[in-house]
């Protein structure tokens, strides 16, 4: 009979574990990510939704970037050189901006080893999103 307690209190050890644990978990699936400058500089592209090259220097190169309508549907496209800053700071951007093509700013998201950036389209009540992650 002890045996059996042992293990049922073991059993609800675990599941008590389990439950405190799932919440921290969660609330960390949906917190922005954060980069740091250092991060940030580097090719990011997807498929033909266009690329953007950020240098060390603050300047950006934007490459056929899909610009879109209000419905999110691709228009054109837009390419030129600029300027591009990280905000909050340097050490922990959660956001990106850009002087050059329309949208921004660009949002963090993804893991530290596989980032992404993105940025809404269109209609924002729509919830379409333009995604770019670095090569």
């Amino acid at each position: 009979m002890r045996d059996e307690r042992v293990r049922v209190a073991a059993g609800l050890r675990g599941v008590t574990l389990a439950v405190a644990v799932l919440p921290l978990a969660a609330g960390c699936i949906g917190q922005p990510q954060t980069l740091a400058r250092a991060d940030i500089v580097g090719t990011w592209t997807e498929g033909d939704t266009g690329t953007l090259l950020f240098k060390d220097d603050g300047t950006v190169v934007v490459t056929n970037l899909a610009e879109f309508d209000n419905d999110g549907d691709k228009v054109s496209e837009c390419s030129g050189t600029g300027e591009w800053g990280a905000s909050p700071d340097d050490r922990e951007a959660d956001k990106v901006w850009t002087t050059v093509c329309d949208g921004n700013p660009w949002e963090f998201g993804g893991s530290k080893a596989h980032p992404k950036m993105r940025r809404s389209v269109g209609d924002p009540d729509n919830g379409d999103v333009q995604t770019l992650r670095r090569k």
